[in-house]
């Protein structure tokens, strides 16, 4: 038992990431060894539980895949943009690191090798982290996450659809997204006219604890493309568990962390 040898614990498993039980019932397909636990557990993703993390004891991981789509989609929920009955649908394509804690031939490169395989098209358990992130604002609707593998070793990138309301423009959803992100040590926004990395892309990345950000909207339609890259290792699980870790301790909530990441090697 980690309890009792630490006063201080960030679990980096999903075991604690969920604060219902019956959650685990249905997103892992088994009871919860000790829901008496859960509620013990701050979620460990700073941009939204910060004050919480501060001087907590006991803090929980995060879904690598949750972490792109809860950052990518939070500023429309916040400023209250989204059209109430409409659905999320996000797709995240994901390297092989992420592929759980045990190796098997999909995480094979030389069978991985130049793959776009579709190996959760529904259901993913991530979905449950996103969830339990927009409910507290004031959402009802359904969240879709599809999981693509790729060929990237490291890196998320997280592509969501969503509706806005009737006569938002792209200066309100810039607005959002500045308000939201302005004081995010570890949160930028990348929307360019130009160049070869208009948007978020996670090679550039890698090894870093950075979370790029962005968004275009369809005004025909109301319908925002939120997207959001991120390093599944660093700010996607280890990187973000030493911000958390910093908060824990009150120390500099960005200590060891910024380092720009190994891109372009």
């Amino acid at each position: 038992h980690f309890a009792d040898l630490a006063d201080r614990i960030v679990d980096l498993s999903a075991d604690f990431r969920l604060r219902d039980p019956d959650d685990y019932v249905k997103w892992y397909g088994k009871p919860h060894a000790n829901p008496e636990w859960l509620a013990k557990f701050i979620y460990g993703l700073p941009e939204i539980h910060r004050a919480e993390l501060q001087g907590a004891r006991y803090v929980s991981g995060v879904g690598c895949n949750a972490t792109a789509t809860n950052l990518a989609i939070r500023p429309l929920f916040v400023a209250g943009l989204m059209e109430d009955s409409r659905d999320v649908i996000c797709e995240v394509k994901v390297g092989s690191s992420e592929g759980g804690n045990k190796s098997n031939d999909a995480t094979h490169h030389p069978e991985r090798s130049g793959v776009m395989r579709s190996f959760a098209p529904t259901g993913h358990r991530h979905t449950a982290e996103v969830l339990q992130a927009i409910g507290p604002l004031g959402s009802h609707a359904h969240v879709h996450m599809s999981a693509t593998a790729v060929d990237n070793v490291r890196g998320v990138l997280a592509t969501a659809h969503l509706f806005v309301k009737a006569g938002t423009e792209e200066r309100d959803l810039w607005r959002a997204y500045r308000q939201t992100y302005r004081d995010e040590p570890f949160v930028r926004i990348v929307k360019e006219k130009v160049g070869i990395y208009r948007y978020p892309e996670p090679k550039i990345l890698s090894g870093s604890n950075y979370a790029d950000v962005g968004f275009e909207l369809d005004p025909e339609t109301n319908r925002v493309v939120a997207m959001c890259a991120i390093d599944n290792l660093m700010k996607g699980a280890a990187g973000t568990a030493v911000q958390c870790m910093n908060l824990m301790m009150g120390w500099n909530e960005t200590t060891g962390l910024g380092f720009p990441g190994l891109h372009p090697i």
